[in-house]
């Protein structure tokens, strides 16, 4: 999201608890990476943040703030850029697929349902936006027989509450007890906590959101660069976002 102005490398020289050289650097100034931002993007120090407290031309040196708990390898891939912390960034996109919640929907497939005898109410579980079909297991276990285990969505529906339930009418439909249920649905995009967390909500849309979100934070005044660039980014985040729209199916979750 900081486009030409990142930089990325790999440590080489100098490896210790504050600091790490790259050659590569050393091309740049004594101290212009001061108060750059940087992350381990891969490598024994995976996800771990940090601020640039100095850095030296010869050898590329760059030193860290928090110190490590342990050395830096050759392992540990690096990003540093200089306006917005990784905070800053894990937050706006974060924020971006929180706009699409209920646009961007996933399949989910859960079976931790177990069936018990005289028991006509179970608790959805969690993550279901909408189930649309429920399956319960054959007599050989974790096998769903092709004919006969989809139940009828005549015979179940969804009860709002907290949390909701589905309800089977034992009128027409008697679950065998110690059988798995298996439903089917859709659920909402699931924040990201992890660089290596995998995301289904299209790249582009995600990219331009949060860049809009990310300037809209720094505009001091209307016109001014941020704003411009707010107003770009958000445009192309509305383009994108028509192209993204999952429609749901099946029965509404209502909490």
């Amino acid at each position: 999201m900081h486009g030409a102005d990142a930089i990325t490398g790999t440590p080489a020289t100098n490896l210790t608890k504050g600091q790490f050289g790259v050659k590569a650097l050393a091309v740049y100034e004594d101290d212009f990476f001061l108060d750059w931002f940087g992350r381990f993007y891969s490598g024994p120090h995976k996800d771990t943040n940090f601020v640039v407290t100095d850095f030296t031309q010869t050898d590329g040196v760059v030193e860290l703030d928090p110190d490590l708990s342990t050395a830096v390898e050759a392992q540990d891939l690096f990003e540093m850029y200089p306006e917005f912390s990784p905070a800053e960034m894990n937050d706006a996109i974060n924020a971006a697929i929180a706009m699409v919640e209920d646009e961007a929907l996933q399949d989910k497939r859960d079976e931790t349902l177990v069936a018990v005898a005289t028991q006509w109410e179970y608790d959805v579980p969690p993550d279901f936006v909408t189930v649309e079909q429920i399956y319960e297991e054959s007599g050989t276990a974790g096998r769903y027989s092709p004919s006969g285990a989809l139940l009828d969505v005549r015979h179940w529906r969804i009860l709002p509450g907290s949390p909701p339930k589905i309800w089977f009418d034992n009128t027409y439909k008697t679950l065998t007890a110690g059988r798995k249920l298996r439903l089917v649905g859709q659920q909402a995009p699931p924040q990201l906590t992890k660089d290596d967390d995998l995301c289904s909500v299209p790249q582009m849309y995600v990219l331009y959101q949060a860049k809009a979100h990310l300037h809209l934070a720094r505009v001091e005044e209307s016109g001014d660069d941020h704003y411009k660039k707010m107003v770009v980014a958000q445009a192309r985040a509305h383009e994108e976002r028509k192209r993204l729209l999952v429609a749901s199916r099946g029965s509404r979750v209502a909490f």
